[in-house]
């Protein structure tokens, strides 16, 4: 059996120890840093497996939950060292029918069961199988629900470390229930003094929510995970990224930009696309975006199916790249009509298309977005698009019905990057209609108004001339003016915007959504 252990082992490795006295040092060595333990774990594994693999599994059994989470080659090995000590074909542990819990008869524990079932799910999350990785989790889950209650009493204080593997992979492919094992994680975890576990379950449901927009929740579910006070920065990641996703939703891209350098220190582990799209729209400016987009491309090597990846990971990346796209002046290429496409990906091609002046298109696109209880954030993203491309109609009852509905949701949330998806001119043509007020919050869109609305017509046609790299005497033909007519308005233009060249007035100008 392969199991990726004893593969790092160098002639340069301690002689093997006496093999009784293996799960002793191990559980000595784990209560001061569990990786040294899991790595004397590797170091004998060539050595033991075949002719001790009893002392090899107690090795394993010493450690702590947290290294079985990190790394799940040690659940399956587990499970493989499991089926060497009964007697059975080692060969069986990785055949789905094992897991078949009608098959306890035959001496497979509920721990077993659920142990192989969540390996596979953890293995298939990390190579981008999101399928797999749901399918195995389901099946864990399904034993588990299925087995006597004295069974699943025995093994309470296995259970917070497996659910919270189970929510994840739910989560990563957008399947449902992954918010029901959080829960259960984190309340199971907090029952059995398992702090750790129970602040990592908090910590993932508050972001869980959060990028869907739920911020109240996200804010109580960060707090829960604060009061654990269990810290390990190893976790702590995804705190500061939720941190970091509230702050910005709520207008403060400052405190955003500084809660996402600590969890950059961390490291982002699993999260590297969540990370890479907050980056995206945290960033402000041609040189901040060119940045992202430069860790975008690494990360697109190193992930090289993210794009097409239907769980959480691939619309992450479609939308930083949607994002970067207006910094890098030409179209997204979100196409709704692609196979596999979220709810999250539509919206982001209404808002193209919105972008584009293809108004019935973009209300056809937000349509198809039908799902019953839609997450705030993309249900918000809709109906403001929903509004904008309306009121480009002429259908101002329908706009006025759609931006009110955006806006109580908007509102009830405290959630205000949405806004940014339609330009300045529609918002506040829909701000007078209705006789809504958009919030006081310090955000792109304010800057929208400050700038954008005092420019007048032949400004904003050259503003845009400019962002197409068009020179003064190009614009000139183009708008049949004199040049010096040009530079003037150009001039008056950057004084207007309080820039003093031209890429910075491109900047603002893509802020605001009008190119």
């Amino acid at each position: 059996m392969n199991s990726g252990l004893g593969a790092n082992r160098s002639p340069s490795d301690p002689s093997p120890l006496p093999p009784h006295q293996l799960p002793i040092l191990v559980e000595k060595l784990a209560k001061e840093n569990w990786e040294d333990a899991a790595s004397l774990i590797e170091q004998h594994w060539d050595d033991l497996a075949a002719t001790h693999p009893g002392h090899l599994l107690d090795a394993i059994g010493a450690l702590p939950g947290a290294a079985l989470i990190e790394r799940p080659t040690l659940m399956v090995a587990a499970n493989y060292l499991q089926h060497v000590v009964n007697g059975s074909s080692p060969g069986r542990f990785d055949d789905d029918g094992w897991v078949n819990t009608s098959q306890t008869g035959l001496g497979v524990s509920l721990i077993d069961t659920l142990t192989l079932s969540t390996a596979k799910s953890a293995g298939a999350r990390t190579t981008g199988d999101m399928p797999g990785a749901r399918r195995s989790a389901e099946e864990a889950r399904a034993a588990l629900d299925s087995a006597p209650a004295p069974e699943r009493a025995a093994i309470k204080s296995s259970l917070p470390h497996l659910r919270l593997q189970w929510g994840r992979s739910l989560e990563l492919a957008d399947a449902p229930g992954s918010a029901l094992e959080y829960e259960e994680a984190y309340e199971t975890a907090i029952l059995t003094k398992q702090t750790a576990v129970a602040r990592r379950a908090a910590a993932h449901h508050a972001w869980m929510d959060a990028e869907r927009g739920r911020l109240n929740s996200a804010e109580q579910w960060v707090s829960r995970a604060h009061d654990t006070n269990a810290t390990n920065t190893r976790y702590d990641a995804v705190i500061s990224l939720t941190a970091s996703l509230l702050r910005l939703d709520r207008g403060d891209r400052v405190g955003a930009t500084r809660e996402l350098g600590r969890s950059n220190g961390f490291g982002d582990g699993e999260y590297w696309a969540a990370a890479l799209w907050v980056q995206s729209m945290i960033a402000n400016d041609s040189a901040s975006a060119a940045l992202v987009d430069s860790r975008l491309a690494h990360q697109l090597t190193r992930h090289p199916d993210s794009l097409s990846n239907t769980g959480a990971n691939g619309r992450y990346i479609r939308a930083a790249g949607a994002r970067l796209s207006g910094f890098r002046g030409r179209p997204a290429g979100i196409s709704a009509v692609d196979p596999g496409l979220s709810s999250t990906d539509k919206a982001a091609a209404g808002v193209f298309a919105h972008a584009r002046g293809n108004y019935h298109e973009a209300l056809n696109i937000v349509r198809m977005i039908v799902e019953p209880e839609e997450h705030p954030r993309t249900q918000s993203i809709a109906l403001l698009v929903t509004a904008a491309a309306a009121v480009n109609l002429g259908q101002n009852e329908t706009a006025a019905a759609a931006f009110a509905q955006a806006h109580a949701l908007l509102n009830h949330e405290r959630l205000y990057t949405p806004y940014e998806c339609i330009p300045w001119p529609d918002l506040e043509h829909l701000t007078a209609i209705t006789g809504l007020e958009l919030p006081n919050v310090e955000s792109p869109f304010r800057l929208k108004k400050n700038h954008f609305a005092i420019l007048s017509k032949r400004e904003l046609e050259i503003l845009r001339l400019l962002a197409q790299g068009k020179t003064p005497t190009e614009t000139a033909q183009i708008l049949f003016v004199a040049p010096n007519t040009v530079k003037s308005t150009t001039r008056r233009l950057y004084r207007k915007l309080d820039v003093n060249s031209r890429s910075s007035a491109i900047d603002r100008a893509r802020q605001s959504g009008l190119l």
